[in-house]
């Protein structure tokens, strides 16, 4: 018998050993180095039948070395291995493939003995052919390929789709799919996309191929938005991405039938994603932003795909009218090692958040680069950590376990955070209270939404602390990554025999923003309801989304550092945390905010006459007028010793200052005349202000008490 022989190199020599030790336990004998040219000199002298070669050495790296085994037109069947990812072990295979070595199969690090007696068992004992060698030899042979073959497949509609998912960075939940083109020849096997689509283009056969994905994806994203076909999926919003070739971009007939396609499958335009490399985009660049401008006008979203990788890269974005960057998979998928690698992805992020884009990221092969590309803001994720493209019945089954998954995660979350089943509380009707004045309408809420039900945390215009999860509109805006609006419910299938609809409070109108934790999670929503229908603007969209940022803050509030331990006021620095938040978000909009600047006139006579303890009462005594004086939208807080501040968001002038006159007065003449409270107030107002911020505020307020003060 001949004796079966297997030669390693790897610059690990703990790793090299533990192969060769698996190697000969299965009967094989092994040498190792970690030497090019010793490697050299071994595998002519020694003529190993097996050759297994990492990719990632100091002096040569492992696409060069199977570039010089493809030149030597070595017969060895290769094994190549590598801690670099799933992905580019597979380009590495094709390569290999395509020098025209034996490609036996590749092998990830860390290092897994059964995969490796795995594939040395199948050739030798030829018990089973090896699944990955069997498809690089069937794609080595499609170089035949014809493009009347190509044509017949397209007639007989044998070009399938799957589809790849794509999730939220922050929170995981799905936020659309790619769909992908396949073929398998009945004959040849699978033929890569890689093969086919080149050969699309160049004979004309690229448009009504890309027609085709269009007519079996929309199909399926309509199905996925009916909540009765697809059960257990959060499927509203779902975008679908698909690949638009540079050679059909001058064709406006093609996308004039994917319209027609979308709406006979109820499918708006703006659910799609048009993905064109730079590349395409920057190849007659005036033609291509008359083109591309027109198809944002018809609604349909556009992706820049594969983003870093040419010259014209900055050009093409800023010029160009496109919604989203895709960052190319080859920076993602060295993120890990690569220190430029990071740095170009930071800067791609950051570039685009700048031109109000959206930022995806493909080739992410494990938890490694997704928790980097969140933490760098990344908003959307694709790659075969996430999941890999899959047949439509599998993705729904995908999709399903998912969204189990991340409810699961989330209401866990939800349950820690203690705001379940708890009183009403001041911080948060004061937002509620906000929004319903600031949109004019008839409810606003704050809702989380737990296993089963919606439990409001606090509500104006609605008195019910609680419904059932599957009515709450809440429920849809969990799983939505922005705003979910619905302008008309009685134009919305999903709604108009909801039982908040057909019944009181007869909501016409709803918009929702999620509440997200700090983990991503996403616990409820902040939203407005109305009997009537209407329309929601950009800036409203903003200005509610800013709230709810508030509200989000008001979860992580910890009363140990913002409260005033006396008084349980706000502290100086909680005050100026979220008072400076209010004025970032309200002076824009030109809407009034008003502050009081409160001092109290004898708080120091108080203490000389009755001792500390009677000024601690003095000061806790006013801090309770204060907050039952101002019981709206308003920050109230002690600042230092004896001075209070309260902010308002609209004009109040001599309202509420009286009513506190008159409340300090009852409280002098029938609590503690001993204390006999006396006060100065300065006020001041953004509209009399040219620029308006907190430390104006503080200066005009503190100049107007002062002003009022007796001599």
């Amino acid at each position: 018998m001949t004796e079966l022989k297997v030669l390693i190199l790897d610059d690990n020599n703990l790793t090299a050993r533990a192969i060769a030790n698996v190697a000969e336990f299965i009967g094989l004998s092994a040498k190792v180095t970690s030497d090019f040219q010793s490697f050299l000199n071994i595998l002519n002298e020694w003529q190993p039948q097996y050759l297994i070669v990492d990719l990632i050495m100091p002096d040569m790296d492992g696409v060069e070395v199977l570039g010089e085994l493809g030149k030597m037109q070595v017969e060895a069947q290769l094994i190549i291995t590598s801690g670099a990812g799933q992905q580019l072990l597979h380009a590495a295979a094709r390569s290999a493939g395509a020098h025209g070595l034996n490609v036996l199969g590749i092998l990830p690090k860390p290092f897994n003995p059964k995969a490796f007696r795995d594939l040395i068992n199948a050739e030798s004992n030829n018990t089973a052919d090896n699944t990955f060698g069997r498809q690089l030899r069937a794609e080595n042979q499609i170089n035949t390929l014809t493009v009347t073959e190509l044509e017949q497949a397209i007639d007989a509609r044998d070009i399938y789709l799957v589809y790849q998912p794509k999730v939220s960075c922050i929170s995981g939940a799905l936020t659309g799919f790619e769909a992908l083109a396949r073929w398998h020849h009945p004959e040849k096997g699978f033929i890569s996309p890689e093969k086919f689509i080149p050969l699309a283009e160049q004979h004309n056969l690229i448009d009504r191929l890309t027609l085709q994905v269009f007519e079996q994806a929309l199909p399926f994203l309509n199905q996925l938005q009916d909540a009765d076909t697809v059960q257990g999926i959060q499927s509203r919003g779902l975008l679908l991405s698909v690949n638009i070739s540079a050679a059909s971009l001058k064709n406006l007939y093609l996308f004039k039938q994917i319209e027609l396609l979308c709406k006979s499958n109820n499918v708006k335009p703006d659910q799609l994603i048009l993905e064109l490399t730079e590349t395409a985009a920057m190849d007659d660049p005036v033609m291509s932003l008359d083109i591309l401008t027109r198809l944002r006008l018809r609604g349909f979203r556009l992706s820049i795909d594969d983003f870093g990788t040419g010259f014209s890269s900055m050009l093409a974005l800023v010029r160009m009218p496109f919604s989203e960057v895709k960052v190319d998979k080859t920076f993602v998928m060295t993120s890990g090692d690569s220190r430029e690698s990071r740095l170009v992805i930071k800067a791609i992020i950051e570039l685009a958040h700048s031109l109000n884009m959206q930022v995806a990221a493909e080739g992410i092969e494990d938890n490694e680069a997704l928790e980097l590309l969140r933490n760098m803001g990344c908003d959307q994720a694709q790659g075969y950590f996430i999941g890999r493209p899959m047949l439509a019945d599998a993705f729904i089954e995908w999709s399903k376990q998912s969204s189990e998954h991340i409810d699961s995660h989330r209401i866990k979350h939800l349950h820690g955070l203690g705001l379940l089943d708890s009183e009403p509380e001041q911080r948060y009707d004061r937002l509620t209270k906000l929004c319903t004045r600031l949109f004019n309408v008839d409810i606003s809420l704050i809702s989380l939404i737990d296993e089963n039900r919606q439990w409001i945390k606090s509500s104006q215009g609605f008195s019910q602390r609680q419904t059932e999860r599957s009515i709450a509109f809440c429920n849809q805006t969990i799983s939505q990554e922005e705003i979910f609006i619905v302008p008309d419910t009685l134009l919305d299938e999903q709604y108009v025999n909801n039982i908040m609809v057909t019944s009181a409070p007869y909501v016409r109108f709803y918009a929702g923003c999620p509440i997200r934790a700090k983990s991503g999670a996403k616990l409820g929503a902040l939203c407005l309801k109305h009997s009537e229908p209407r329309e929601f603007s950009i800036k409203d969209k903003l200005l509610l989304k800013q709230l709810t940022e508030m509200v989000e803050e008001e979860i992580d509030y910890n009363p140990f550092l913002d409260e005033d331990k006396l008084t349980g006021l706000l502290n100086r620095e909680a005050f100026e945390r979220r008072a400076q938040k209010l004025i970032t978000i309200f002076a824009p909009h030109q809407i009034p905010i008003t502050m009081f600047y409160f001092d109290l006139n004898n708080y120091k006579r108080i203490i000389e006459a009755h001792g500390i303890s009677a000024g601690d009462e003095a000061l806790i005594h006013f801090s309770r007028l204060l907050l039952e004086t101002f019981t709206d939208t308003e920050l109230v807080a002690r600042l230092v010793d004896d001075e209070f501040v309260v902010l308002c968001i609209c004009e109040l002038k001599g309202a509420p200052l009286e009513t506190l006159a008159e409340a300090v007065k009852q409280h002098n003449s029938s609590v503690s005349p001993h204390l006999n409270i006396q006060y100065t107030v300065g006020t001041a107002c953004s509209q009399s202000m040219l620029n308006v911020d907190l430390q104006s505020l503080y200066m005009y307020a503190d100049s107007d008490l002062y002003d009022h003060k007796s001599p």
